[in-house]
């Protein structure tokens, strides 16, 4: 992909009913998906959370299967939420949530959070551990 071309994106209203388990990627969108589709997405959260799911292939519809569950639960999607799928042509998509306010929201943030190493500090030498949570 050239530097200049716009990576190529969808968007898709999510509904319970139809998305919790798999979510089916638009038709339409295939022309921008590998000729040999990956085993494997990364979805990236704007929470800075990374989620691995199984890319199927199911009578000609291409799927986020395996791991999407958990893209679900981890972002609490509700039905009639509005998301965006931004895809770097490879196997990564970044992935925005618009809540019903029609905001974009942070979700599945990823907090960094400075601990102190009790001897370093003793000895003050300015250095510090950084630890990751996720919430």
């Amino acid at each position: 992909m050239a530097s200049g071309d716009v990576l190529p994106r969808f968007f898709s209203v999510f509904l319970s009913q139809y998305n919790s388990e798999s979510f089916m990627i638009p038709t339409s969108y295939y022309e921008h998906l590998p000729r040999r589709l990956p085993k494997t997405a990364i979805l990236m959260g704007t929470g800075g959370k990374i989620w691995k799911v199984a890319m199927k292939s199911i009578r000609g519809q291409v799927y986020f299967e395996q791991g999407w569950p958990s893209f679900v639960a981890d972002n609490e999607l509700k039905d009639g939420e509005f998301l965006t799928f931004v895809f770097d042509g490879y196997n990564h998509y970044e992935v925005s949530i618009y809540g019903h306010g029609g905001c974009k929201e942070i979700r599945a943030v990823v907090e960094v959070e400075d601990i102190s190493d009790e001897s370093e500090s003793d000895n003050n030498s300015g250095e510090s551990l950084v630890s990751v949570t996720q919430v």
